[in-house]
């Protein structure tokens, strides 16, 4: 397997906001699939925010990362944000999420930012051991989160 990680391109969109409907819905009601398509569709330019990169086995979709100037609309002190990341579920193990976040972040320190945030409900501990901090518990929508930080120099 050779992974490949690259800008979205539109072809993906469907299937990356399939995944992303299928695996936060519940955070937020008030989205659909076709309004996540609609927001990622946005998404395709990665020299500006917002952004999405994917990671590609050949021509399969594996995985995604999706970068957002705020994340957290009661936090804005806290900028930029990976917004989303997903790997396949057969693929996840494999260090594909890792690679994904590994070139967010070099992506992100190349446009001057030096730190990065995200919102994770039940992932703190891989975080962790990757380098990031927790910097808060946080609520969304009477679910039990952390925001957590990592520093790109």
């Amino acid at each position: 397997m050779s992974i490949r990680i690259q800008a979205l391109e539109p072809r993906y969109i469907p299937k990356l906001a399939a995944w992303h409907q299928a695996e936060w819905a519940h955070l937020d009601r008030s989205l659909d699939e076709t309004t996540r398509q609609a927001r990622l569709e946005k998404h395709c330019s990665t020299t500006n925010l917002p952004s999405t990169f994917i990671a590609l086995d050949g021509d399969t979709l594996v995985g995604g990362i999706c970068l957002v100037a705020h994340d957290v609309p009661d936090r804005p002190q806290y900028s930029p944000w990976i917004s989303r990341i997903y790997v396949a579920e057969d693929q996840r193990g494999k260090m594909i999420g890792k690679a994904l976040i590994d070139h967010a972040k070099e992506a992100l320190r190349q446009q001057g930012h030096d730190a990065l945030y995200l919102i994770t409900q039940d992932k703190g501990p891989f975080y962790a051991r990757i380098g990031w901090v927790k910097v808060e518990d946080y609520r969304l929508n009477e679910h039990p989160m952390e925001i957590m930080r990592i520093i790109l120099n």
